[in-house]
């Protein structure tokens, strides 16, 4: 495995490379849905800030001479915005590859609001721009003259779209967005297409069982496809009075996972943190995953006329 980057950039000198991998992956996708899909930008009704933090295969050895862990961070705040009949929301993500590249993704985002009965239904579009930047420094290509392997630190941008359609209710979600619509490619020494983002489609759902008046469970599970390849995880949370919360997670060919956290200050704040537990692929992974959110809400700004407040039993 010490020489997995020297045969990446072999292959890099021959065809285009795909990075659609560069998408960050979550354990706790389902307490940021917005940063998944665009449409759910305000249906919870409150304003509401966030930032996830994951590092992945913890102390995983991916390079000749230093660590390869891959650390993934997003920080994302969206509300409620009634006067334009729907949400606003903004977000910066970061995927970085220990000494070999870094891939972050800035976008903001609106969502149109439909309510049907209970339901909220979001159809949402995000613009923004990516940045992909190679440590070139650290890669140690074949031959010396391959002009699309850089030797300095480059970085390259190219715009994106990110779109999607999300159903709230009170008791369930359901979503369906995708993600790199335009394909965004990246020149490498003023050579285009050498590295290309794949359209990457997503359905997340999830739904709350009340099995007491303190006790509710919630499965939930989120499907990922670039249509060559899928990825699928399902999992349940139960959530005591509300407030505290305990899950299992498992993503297919992978990990299982422990989700544990709990609101506080009276629902402003939420904590969580998950553990992956390898179980697919271990040699060349390490044996876990960690990863931690924090969130702040705080009730929707009052602009125009009054907005209507909803009153789920609970919602994450």
């Amino acid at each position: 495995m010490i020489k997995k980057y020297f045969y990446i950039l072999l292959f890099m000198s021959y065809c285009k490379m795909s990075v659609a991998q560069n998408i960050p992956q979550f354990t706790q996708y389902v307490f940021n849905q917005f940063y998944i899909n665009p449409a759910a930008a305000g249906t919870s009704n409150h304003t509401q800030v966030q930032a996830t933090v994951r590092s992945q295969y913890t102390g995983y050895l991916g390079d000749f001479d230093q660590g390869g862990n891959n650390l993934s961070t997003v920080f994302s705040a969206d509300m409620p915005f009634t006067k334009a009949k729907g949400g606003l929301g903004i977000y910066f993500s970061n995927n970085n590859f220990t000494n070999i590249q870094s891939k972050s993704e800035f976008q903001i985002s609106y969502s149109y609001h439909k309510k049907i009965n209970s339901n909220i239904l979001g159809v949402g579009i995000s613009i923004g721009s990516n940045n992909l930047k190679l440590q070139g420094e650290n890669y140690r290509p074949r031959d010396e003259e391959d002009p699309l392997i850089p030797n300095t630190t480059i970085s390259s941008f190219s715009s994106n779209i990110n779109t999607g359609i999300y159903l709230f209710n009170p008791s369930y979600q359901l979503g369906f967005s995708v993600k790199n619509v335009l394909e965004p490619d990246y020149k490498i020494n003023d050579v285009a297409g050498v590295f290309k983002e794949k359209r990457s489609y997503y359905v997340t759902g999830k739904y709350d069982f009340g099995v007491t008046y303190t006790l509710d469970i919630s499965p939930t599970f989120i499907i990922k496809s670039d249509l060559q390849s899928i990825s699928t995880e399902v999992g349940a949370i139960a959530t005591y009075n509300q407030q505290y919360w305990a899950g299992v997670n498992y993503r297919w060919q992978d990990a299982a996972s422990v989700l544990i956290g709990g609101s506080f200050m009276k629902n402003t704040i939420k904590l969580g943190y998950a553990i992956d537990i390898i179980n697919f692929g271990t040699i060349a992974k390490s044996n876990t995953s960690h990863e931690i959110f924090l969130r702040y809400s705080f009730a929707a700004p009052k602009i125009g006329k009054k907005t209507i407040i909803k009153t789920p039993r609970y919602s994450i």
